[in-house]
């Protein structure tokens, strides 16, 4: 009753997506049962109910009930979401809803939607971005179906993205974008290496490996203009000579991405990125990702690597943060 007419007008829109993939959705035994359905699309799904018996036996993770469905989509993104920060400071603009807390994103089940909430913030004098997401988790609250864009990748992504949506079902922080993100992609990765360790996935070891360092070169990138911009950002200079030096790193950033990407194999495939927007809230989009990593690999080494520890250690931790 308190809602005002946009915050209903957002969750009508988020509750009819939603509910639309919920009423599209196929039992995978179905799918797999029809022989109609491609072999590729077969493999996957096939995949798919593999990896979430291990990530229940082996990684602690709650797979029962969830991705069971499947919901074929003609487009390359499940949803698209709205991320927004000051021209000078890397302060994300946050959204509060219902049962989740608040986040650093705002998603929308149509995309010209979430361009015209970025336009208006835009024009507005924030530094915005928009990006498709292949993968969504209603954190338990629904049994989620696998979708098209999840599936339409190579194996190894779809392993890694399976266990990393299922991670926001174990723990998930209200308020804490970047403790929730940087999570999920740290036991993603781990668990991704782990499976692959023991499944009989075809897999070429060397691009894998290519991948991990090129990532790691892409974070090196990112990591270093974004401090280099939070030190301008901290300084007094007044906003015309600021938004000239910050112009002038974020084109330093690009430049240094095409020298760098001659030396490291694999690294062209961010071309997008780079060549792309590049802003405040574009890097932040990065740093909610990736900027906790290197804290829960910690957790996870002082552990042995044992799940059960690392579990507990993180939500000791993770009470700390209520």
């Amino acid at each position: 009753m308190l809602l005002s007419g946009c915050q209903l007008g957002y969750y009508g829109q988020a509750m009819k997506g939603h509910f639309s993939l919920m009423h599209q959705r196929e039992p995978v035994e179905r799918v797999l049962a029809n022989p109609d359905t491609p072999d590729p699309v077969r493999r996957q799904l096939a995949l798919a109910e593999d990896v979430l018996g291990f990530a229940e036996r082996d990684l602690a993770l709650p797979a029962e009930g969830v991705y069971r469905g499947y919901v074929h989509l003609d487009r390359d993104a499940v949803a698209w979401n709205v991320m927004a920060a000051p021209r000078f400071s890397f302060q994300p603009k946050t959204w509060c809803f219902l049962f989740v807390g608040c986040l650093s994103y705002r998603g929308y089940f149509q995309e010209a939607a979430a361009r015209e909430q970025a336009d208006k913030l835009a024009a507005e004098g924030w530094d915005t971005y928009v990006g498709g997401a292949i993968a969504y988790s209603t954190l338990g609250w629904f049994d989620d179906p696998l979708t098209t864009p999840m599936i339409d990748r190579s194996g190894p992504a779809l392993v890694e993205l399976l266990i990393h949506e299922l991670v926001h079902r174990r723990l998930y922080i209200a308020d804490h974008t970047r403790f929730n993100e940087s999570l999920a992609t740290m036991v993603a990765r781990e668990g991704t290496l782990r499976y692959l360790a023991h499944h009989d996935l075809a897999v070429d070891l060397d691009r894998w490996r290519r991948r991990d360092q090129a990532r790691d070169a892409f974070l090196d990138l990112v990591g270093d203009t974004r401090d280099k911009l939070a030190t301008l950002y901290a300084g007094d200079l007044p906003p015309e000579a600021m938004g000239e030096q910050k112009a002038a790193l974020i084109e330093a950033l690009r430049q240094a991405f095409r020298a760098r990407a001659e030396a490291v194999p694999g690294l062209e495939a961010y071309a997008g990125f780079f060549e792309g927007t590049l802003n405040n809230a574009r890097l932040n989009g990065v740093h909610d990702y990736y900027g906790r990593v290197g804290d829960f690999q910690k957790i996870l080494l002082s552990c042995g690597g044992q799940w059960p520890c690392f579990w507990r250690r993180v939500e000791a931790l993770a009470d700390d943060l209520d």
